[in-house]
């Protein structure tokens, strides 16, 4: 249920022309679709269009949507998964681990950098909330070691990431502890549980995470209890209810570690685990949580992660993690960025974050940065704080309407509405003009700090200016 907690020759010229069809469909752009055979193209294009449709409906669907949407290969340009992020962003005040899992999964779903989101390493923090007994805290402020689902997304979100998991025999020596002696799981680390569907399912999809394969003794339990319980359909319950998303978890559990959802073992009387939870999808693409029951948003998008798996051959934890490393992802080249780290603005925000000598400092400011003709500019007085400029190094020619900033032996003029500045009195021309916003005066970041001898990166997706010592 939840997915983290809930006459002949002319019959074959028909399905070579149905064929065809849906290839052509599985093939539009946004999609991007690997047939392998185990599912057709049209019954995941359906699903991620119905999320599509839904969300011109309600304005914003639940970050899993936007998961599921681009792990079936969508475009989620013009969508409103930013505002999804920013939603979980504010969330993560109450600590919670799986809201640090989810966010970072839903920033690499819109394409962003979660080493980076806001001024936050969501993904060291995440590594950070290791304990020493291996577990991943229940809270990243508050620890606690009773939720066996915390401890599976914190893995699952750090192999998406291209990230590391701290120590990984611990982390699995304290997950496969938590293994039911009928080889199941339960999301709860508690004396006198039950095992579940769901938490087994998640449970073979962390074991994956940790490199874990079908010999495993662990995985070989899970998969005996996985076997016992399956109903004759093919298909899944949980809670005493079959429903897809059950059937969802553990198809993506069974291809995390190298099994097959369409081997013969998982065959039964009516059906297997693929014909099974089609079954539930709906004429609008939608599926519906129980059989006879009308379109709902997590059935749907838990079926989605399951088709796109299907397809792929691989879930999309692995997926985006391979993918991760391959960009150099995450410690190598960003952690030399973030040890040089000076200061850092962030697009339309009333705060910045400068690094002294105890830590990471946040500024509150009555103007924020904006972007205009692709240029970055930042209100002139926060910015020469953040490069270290006093006060008195700070002048403004009313009648001229000039800024001139110093520090040190570095003195720079800048004009409103000029393209040239002087650097120790010597012209140089730049391709942007400071402006008047407001009423207050803005520079363009780059040419000021690098007259300072600081570097500038800029970073699209969390839509920060870093400042960066040279």
């Amino acid at each position: 249920m939840l997915f983290w907690e809930r006459s002949r020759a002319g019959k074959n010229f028909f399905r070579v022309i149905l064929a065809v069809l849906i290839l052509l469909l599985a093939s539009r752009p946004g999609y991007g679709l690997a047939q392998t055979g185990a599912v057709d193209g049209s019954a995941l294009k359906r699903a991620a269009d119905y999320l599509y449709r839904l969300e011109k409906t309600r304005g914003v669907l639940t970050p899993w949507s936007y998961i599921a949407l681009a792990a079936a290969g969508g475009n989620l340009a013009g969508t409103s998964v930013e505002k999804a992020c920013q939603a979980l962003f504010n969330e993560l005040k109450n600590g919670a681990t799986t809201s640090y899992a989810t966010l970072i999964l839903t920033i690499l779903s819109a394409g962003g950098d979660p080493f980076n989101y806001q001024g936050q390493n969501l993904v060291q923090k995440l590594q950070e909330a290791q304990l020493p007994s291996g577990k991943f805290a229940d809270n990243v402020i508050n620890g606690g070691e009773e939720l066996v689902n915390a401890h599976i997304w914190a893995m699952l979100a750090l192999q998406a990431a291209g990230a590391s998991i701290p120590d990984k025999e611990k982390a699995l020596a304290w997950l496969a502890a938590r293994q039911h002696a009928d080889g199941g799981f339960h999301w709860y680390a508690g004396e006198k549980t039950t095992a579940d569907v769901d938490s087994t399912g998640m449970a073979l999809m962390a074991l994956g995470a940790l490199g874990e394969k079908e010999d495993s003794p662990s995985v070989s339990k899970a998969l005996a209890y996985l076997q016992a319980v399956q109903n004759d359909n093919g298909g899944f319950s949980s809670w005493g209810v079959a429903n897809p998303e059950s059937c969802a978890v553990v198809i993506q559990g069974l291809i995390s570690v190298g099994a097959q959802p369409t081997d013969p073992r998982w065959q039964r009387t009516e059906g297997n685990l693929v014909t099974a939870l089609q079954k539930f999808q709906l004429a609008d693409g939608s599926f519906a949580h129980v059989k006879g029951g009308g379109a709902d948003e997590m059935a749907t998008q838990q079926a989605l992660l399951a088709l796109s798996a299907l397809n792929h051959g691989r879930t999309i934890y692995d997926l985006w993690g391979e993918k991760n490393k391959l960009k150099g992802r995450p410690e190598a080249g960003k952690a030399e960025e973030r040890g040089r780290q000076v200061a850092q603005f962030v697009i339309d925000q009333k705060r910045y974050l400068v690094n002294l000598a105890g830590g990471q400092q946040a500024v509150d400011t009555d103007a924020a940065p904006f972007i205009e003709d692709g240029r970055t500019f930042v209100p002139i007085r926060y910015l020469a704080q953040a490069l270290g400029i006093s006060g008195e190094g700070i002048q403004w020619t009313e009648a001229t309407q000039t800024v001139t900033l110093k520090k040190g032996a570095t003195t720079l003029d800048l004009t409103v509405g000029k393209n040239i500045f002087y650097l120790n009195g010597a012209p140089q021309t730049i391709d942007v003009a400071p402006v008047v916003k407001e009423g207050r005066t803005y520079l363009p970041a780059r040419y000021v700090a690098e007259a300072f001898g600081y570097a500038v990166s800029w970073d699209p997706a969390g839509r920060t200016v870093n400042i960066l010592s040279n």
